[in-house]
């Protein structure tokens, strides 16, 4: 749900979502796209034969292109997750030959690649929503809400420790094992950590200044329509069809 990096400047909550509401998926209700992809991406995860892993990908290479989220943007959150993707698909090949590390490839890049065309096209907060509305215990998404709230205020003391670094002359170390670097470093994560520290307890000093037990209060839901039951029945469909396949009816 969190498609963001650290950047050179401070992060707003509204620039991890910029691109939600150009999409004609920020117009569905947040619940039917967490069922829909969820289902395709369980559905995925259960199959082995590598033709319905390519159509498994193809599918979500489509979804991607339909869903209006800009092609650049997909690809950057893409190569971060990249590297999880080739560790998981040379623990296999360690472990049962190259056929089934490209199966791997394949499964995890077209779940990958749903769920962020899903994180892009939400806006970060109605995901947690329709969560809380699907059920998921309230003490499970209030701790989401909140870590996602404290991941920004890491990232933007990150930066300023950053500027901090650039203003009194500090450049990067000569390689990797200079020593004034490292502890240049050190010195700087731990800061970063305390600063953080003391920002997230003022935060939560200043929600329960303003009410807070416990759990976020939501606004109420839209209605679930035609497009999101069409929306859903596509993805658990398409899901469905794919398990089937993979249970025997394929040769």
């Amino acid at each position: 749900m969190l498609v963001a990096h650290v950047r050179g400047h401070r992060v707003r909550a509204e620039e991890l979502d910029e691109h939600a509401r150009g999409t004609w998926l920020h117009g569905l209700d947040s619940r039917a796209k967490l069922v829909g992809v969820v289902a395709f991406v369980v559905a995925t995860a259960l199959l082995t034969d590598t033709r319905l892993l390519l159509a498994s990908l193809g599918l979500s290479i489509a979804f991607a292109a339909m869903s209006q989220v800009p092609a650049m943007h997909l690809a950057n959150a893409f190569v971060g997750a990249l590297p999880f993707i080739l560790i998981a698909g040379l623990s296999v090949f360690l472990v049962a030959g190259w056929m089934d590390a490209m199966c791997m490839l394949m499964r995890t890049s077209s779940c990958v690649l749903a769920l962020l065309v899903l994180a892009s096209a939400t806006d970060t907060y109605d995901l947690f929503a329709g969560l809380r509305r699907l059920k998921v215990p309230a003490v499970l998404t209030t701790l989401l809400m909140l870590t996602y709230k404290f991941i920004l205020v890491l990232g933007e003391e990150s930066a300023r420790m950053a500027v901090a670094r650039k203003a009194r002359g500090f450049s990067g170390g000569r390689s990797i094992l200079d020593r004034r670097a490292l502890t240049v470093l050190g010195y700087s994560a731990g800061m970063t950590f305390v600063r953080s520290s003391g920002r997230a307890d003022a935060t939560y000093e200043a929600l329960k200044s303003r009410g807070f037990d416990g759990s976020f209060r939501f606004r109420t839901p839209r209605r679930m329509g035609a497009a999101e039951g069409a929306f859903m029945s596509w993805f658990i469909v398409t899901g469905a069809v794919l398990v089937v396949l993979q249970a025997g009816v394929l040769p």
